[in-house]
């Protein structure tokens, strides 16, 4: 979603990972025009108060990785939830001591990370709501609203109430994804049909992309890209499942977000990918995945031969668990 969205968020730094919230004495008006970038970039008590009470976190998280605690993202949410509580109770008190507004919203964007991460869904809106409506607190929102979906945490009406407030933003890009956010298809497809792909789109076969191509199959779209790390790391498994499950019903078609054919055309034959794939060379402008309201690769579908999805999570060996239970 490129909008003003994008440099906000830079400016307020809402992509670093580790953070703080809390109440103030009441909504907070802030325009981006008005924000002073020293401050926002060298927010000094608020990296102090942080390390204080995170310092520990990450230590932690390794000892319960190493030790076999930490099974799956469930078991990270709740390592979290029970180690951040205590910044998030010191955090009011500390918020209302800060002088200057850009070291609060700092706070605010840091620690809806944080919150994000273990699951409080409810700490974040407290947070959000330290701003009045405007840009600053739609980009917040948004910023919010992909952590939360990333993280797998179920919106509240609370939270709803934020993204309907988002989704009349000035900004159609804003307000779309606001939309989509709310939208029950998005946040829990499983069972559902899966959209039609865009009309007119063929694949680099030459053929047309459509789900009459694949109907009484069960297809896996794959959203990915060459340039994407953890596409790339589920290449092996989609090649070995493909092999295993093509001539019992199964197919893939890929979507790609890439932008240099030659590397996508050669990445393809080099790790011996035979199945349709769509590529039109506009990165994340690319014209299917906004059906899908996509905004994170990779992304899976696995889709009935009706056109019912299956499942969305298809990562590290679940998608030939999930075959197994479909495909005898």
């Amino acid at each position: 979603m490129k909008s003003r969205f994008f440099a906000i968020a830079v400016a307020c730094g809402l992509f670093l990972g580790s953070s703080t919230g809390t109440v103030f004495a009441e909504a907070e008006a802030l325009e981006p025009s008005q924000l002073r970038q020293e401050l926002m970039q060298n927010p000094g008590p608020v990296v102090e108060f942080l390390e204080k009470h995170l310092g520990t976190l990450q230590e932690k998280i390794k000892t319960a990785g190493e030790s076999g605690k930490i099974k799956g993202p469930e078991d990270m949410k709740a390592l979290l939830a029970d180690n951040v509580k205590g910044i998030f109770a010191a955090a009011p008190e500390f918020r209302s001591s800060l002088k200057e507004p850009e070291h609060r919203l700092k706070l605010d964007a840091e620690m809806i990370q944080v919150g994000a991460a273990a699951g409080l869904i409810d700490e974040i809106v407290t947070l959000l709501n330290n701003w009045k409506a405007g840009e600053i607190k739609e980009s917040l929102v948004v910023t919010a609203a992909q952590l939360l979906e990333q993280n797998k945490t179920t919106f509240t009406p609370a939270f709803d109430l934020l993204l309907k407030e988002v989704e009349q933003s000035k900004d159609p890009k804003i307000a779309q994804f606001a939309g989509r956010m709310l939208n029950e298809f998005f946040r829990n497809p499983v069972g559902k049909d899966f959209p039609a792909f865009p009309a007119g789109k063929k694949t680099t076969d030459g053929k047309d992309l459509s789900m009459e191509r694949f109907k009484n199959k069960v297809l896996l779209v794959d959203f990915w890209a060459t340039w994407c790390p953890p596409c790339r790391a589920e290449v092996p498994e989609l090649v070995k499942v493909y092999k295993a499950y093509k001539d019992k019903g199964f197919e893939i078609v890929g979507i790609s977000f890439d932008q240099d054919k030659n590397a996508f055309e050669s990445y393809v034959k080099e790790n011996d990918m035979p199945w349709p794939q769509y590529f039109d060379g506009k990165g994340w402008e690319n014209e299917v995945g906004p059906t899908y309201g996509i905004q994170s690769i990779p992304a899976m579908y696995l889709v009935d031969g009706s056109g019912k999805i299956i499942s969305t999570d298809l990562r590290n060996g679940k998608l030939e668990e999930e075959l197994k239970k479909i495909i005898k």
